[in-house]
């Protein structure tokens, strides 16, 4: 048996997991999650790593970071935080266990794993499923029968803190190429006087000149939202509480922003393989998802273009450790990758 350590690094929380790995079947342990603030350096994240799930992470046979920020190969920078991660410092025979990758590429990866495959289904055609994952406080998976038939290039997004959008390319019979991006922070395009009205608040509130995707689709921009439509100026998860559970005017504005964002994204990755919608927002507030007003935004397009998002499935991810699931299945690929030895050698 060999063990896969992971971490799931995002702007508020980062999570925590220890995976067992055995005959090429994954098992979740333990899962964890601390507050992202007392994350410093790679130290004090491998240091809490270890603390929270009881485990030294030189016994760790793979330890899988994702971060939520650019990340260029070994070295990585947390967004909305101070973490910096560089693995490159660390002595060849530690780093070659080590994984750091964007966390949106692990929410990549986690639609080939059970939350992926036990998201709810909103719109488009369905997948067939061969099997069901059993739940279980110590879910397993394994890279064959459970995994849904290929259809091309699978996609991600979701908001939280921040807003991150990943894709997943197949390759060969038995391979995905990850592809991370920084699409949130792309200018969002807004649409006639109403929304050019909020456009030109919110870049008075934000102090810059032109509004990003996460700028208005991340918590804080939720936040933003609804103190210009109601005067109201609440933290996102009373926003949440209030005025995304039922039809309200933040809820219609902020669904038409996400059904936008989303239509972007599938027209712009081709991801005929499907679309998941992940992060904390719509996982704790799924009308975003499944009203009518999403719908519409979300296929308000020309005819040419409409035949082709009626195609792509999507789907909303609600298990909120689905990144520990994808930074498990990077560790797995890592293993089989470079074999299974273990040095037992301090990280």
């Amino acid at each position: 048996m060999q063990r896969i350590l992971v971490a799931d690094v995002g702007g508020t929380n980062c999570r925590f997991a220890s995976f067992s790995l055995e005959d090429d079947r994954l098992s979740l342990e333990v899962a964890t999650r601390i507050d992202s603030k007392i994350l410093t350096s790679r130290q004090s994240l491998f240091a809490a790593l270890s603390e929270t799930l009881s485990q030294p992470v030189e016994s760790a046979d793979a330890i899988v970071v994702g971060l939520a920020g650019p990340v260029d190969r070994q070295r990585g920078r947390l967004t909305n935080g101070s973490l910096y991660i560089n693995i490159a410092d660390m002595p060849a025979c530690q780093a070659a266990r080590c994984l750091l990758l964007n966390d949106f590429t692990l929410q990549a990866y986690a639609t080939l794993t059970p939350p992926g495959i036990n998201a709810l289904h909103v719109a488009g055609p369905a997948k067939e499923r061969s099997v069901a994952v059993e739940a279980s406080s110590k879910p397993t998976w394994g890279s064959g029968a459970n995994e849904p038939g290929r259809m091309g290039a699978r996609s991600v997004v979701g908001a939280g803190t921040g807003l991150g959008a990943a894709s997943l390319l197949p390759v060969g019979t038995d391979e995905w190429l990850p592809f991370s991006s920084e699409a949130g922070h792309a200018a969002f395009a807004f649409f006639e006087d109403e929304e050019q009205e909020f456009r030109r608040f919110l870049c008075r509130e934000l102090g810059r000149p032109f509004a990003s995707a996460e700028n208005v689709l991340c918590g804080d921009g939720l936040s933003i939202l609804h103190y210009y439509l109601t005067g109201q100026f609440l933290q996102p998860r009373q926003v949440g509480e209030r005025a995304l559970s039922c039809d309200t005017p933040t809820l219609q504005w902020y669904a038409r922003f996400l059904g936008r964002f989303c239509r972007g994204w599938m027209l712009s990755t081709l991801c005929r393989g499907g679309l998941w919608i992940a992060g904390g927002v719509a996982a704790a507030n799924p009308l975003c998802v499944t009203s009518s007003t999403f719908l519409e935004s979300l296929y308000a397009s020309s005819e040419a273009t409409l035949t082709l998002l009626q195609h792509i499935p999507v789907y909303l991810v609600t298990d909120t450790d689905s990144g520990l699931w994808g930074a498990a299945f990077a560790g797995q690929t890592l293993l089989r990758k470079y074999g299974h030895t273990h040095t037992s050698v301090p990280l």
